[in-house]
C-alpha cells in the first residue's frame, strides 16, 4: 500500500464517477499500477458529454419477472456506456424504447431472441436493435426456464452496446448531441453538469447593407489556463475533432472565425475542484459571435499531466455548439 498511485488512478475516479452518473467525481486511490486505455477512454467519453436519456416502455413476450430483470440489468449495462436508461414514462426522457422478446426451443437448448425499438419524443424510430442469446432449453410449461442471470446481462450488454453505436452522445457514437442552443440577447451559456452549452449574440444586418462575405474557415487559436499539457492537449484535438464534423480547420484567414479556450480551476471542497472550459468563437471583425461552455467537478489534480483521451472528449464535446456558432 505504500506504493504511489499511477498518474492514470486519478483517470480511474472520472471514470467511476460517469460510469454511476454522478455530477461530482469519485476519486479512487490504489495501489501500484494505473488503469489502462480503455478505463481513460471510456472516463473520456462521458466527462463533458451528455448522456442519452432512454425509459424502457413495455417488454412483449417476457415473463414480467424477466422484464423486471432485464430492465436493472439494462441501468446498469448502459450507465457503462454513457447512457441513462429510465423507468418507463419518464418525462425526463429523450427516447422510449419497447422490447419484443421470444423464447423458441432449437434441439438440446433454446433461443431467445430480441428486438428493441427506440423512438424519440415524437414516436419517431431512430433506431432498431436486435440479437439472440442461446441458453438451456426450456419446457412447454416453462420456455423461459434456461433465461438465467447471465443470459439477461448478455442481452443487456449487447443491447446497451448496440444503442450507444446508433444514438448521439453514447459511449461508441460517432459524435455527441447538438446541445448548443443561440440566443439574441444573452451571452452568458447555461450549464449543466458535465454537459457543454452554448450561447451567442445575433448581429442585425443594417437596411441597405450589403451582405458580408461567409467566413472561409475557422482558426483555432490558443487555450489559456489549463492545467498540465492542455493548453497543447485540447487546441490539437479540437483541430482533428472540428473537420470530422464538417466543420473546415484554416491556418491563417482574413475572413475566417476564431475559437479561443479558456480554462479556469475552482476548489469545489476537500479533494475536488471545478473545471470549466470556454470556447470564445470570435468573428473576422474581432467581436465575439458566441461561447460554447463546459463544466464539470473532478478530483483535484486528476488534470495536472497529461490530458490525453480527456482532451478528445472534452473539444469533441464542443463541437456541435462551435458549429452551429459558425455555420
Amino acid at each position: 500500500m505504500g506504493a504511489k498511485p499511477h498518474h492514470s488512478e486519478n483517470f480511474r475516479g472520472i471514470v467511476v464517477a460517469i460510469a454511476t452518473v454522478l455530477l461530482t467525481a469519485v476519486w479512487l486511490a490504489g495501489c501500484g499500477g494505473g488503469s489502462g486505455m480503455g478505463d481513460i477512454m471510456q472516463g473520456a467519453g462521458g466527462l463533458f458529454g451528455s448522456s442519452p436519456k432512454i425509459a424502457v416502455g413495455t417488454i412483449v413476450g417476457a415473463p414480467k419477472n424477466i422484464a423486471t430483470e432485464l430492465t436493472q440489468a439494462l441501468q446498469t449495462a448502459g450507465a457503462d456506456r454513457n447512457l441513462t436508461i429510465l423507468p418507463s414514462g419518464s418525462a425526463d426522457a429523450d427516447y422510449t424504447m419497447r422490447g419484443y422478446l421470444l423464447s423458441a426451443v432449437d434441439g438440446s437448448r433454446s433461443r431467445i431472441s430480441y428486438v428493441w425499438d427506440v423512438n424519440d419524443a415524437a414516436g419517431k424510430r431512430v433506431t432498431r436493435v436486435s440479437g439472440e442469446e442461446v441458453v438451456a432449453r426450456g419446457s412447454d410449461a416453462n420456455p423461459w426456464r434456461g433465461m438465467n442471470a447471465t443470459a439477461i446481462r448478455n442481452i443487456a450488454n449487447n443491447t446497451t452496446s448496440q444503442l450507444a453505436a446508433n444514438l448521439p452522445g453514447g459511449r461508441g457514437a460517432k459524435s455527441p448531441p447538438a446541445t448548443a442552443s443561440s440566443s439574441p440577447t444573452g451571452r452568458t451559456a447555461a450549464i449543466a453538469g458535465g454537459t457543454a452549452a452554448a450561447t451567442g449574440a445575433a448581429v442585425a444586418s443594417k437596411p441597405g447593407a450589403s451582405a458580408a462575405p461567409t467566413p472561409s474557415g475557422v482558426i483555432v487559436g490558443s487555450v489559456t489556463g489549463a492545467p498540465g499539457d492542455g493548453s497543447r492537449a485540447l487546441p490539437a484535438a479540437l483541430k482533428k475533432q472540428l473537420p470530422r464534423a464538417g466543420v473546415k480547420v484554416v491556418r491563417r484567414g482574413t475572413n475566417v472565425y476564431t475559437v479561443n479556450g479558456t480554462v479556469k480551476l475552482t476548489s469545489a471542497g476537500t479533494g475536488k475542484e471545478t473545471i470549466r472550459i470556454d470556447w470564445r468563437v470570435m468573428e473576422p471583425n474581432g467581436t465575439t459571435k458566441g461561447t460554447v461552455s463546459q463544466e464539470n467537478t473532478i478530483p483535484k489534480g486528476s488534470l495536472n499531466g497529461p490530458w490525453g483521451a480527456i482532451a478528445d472528449a472534452a473539444a469533441s464535446a464542443a463541437v456541435p455548439g462551435i458549429k452551429k456558432l459558425v455555420q
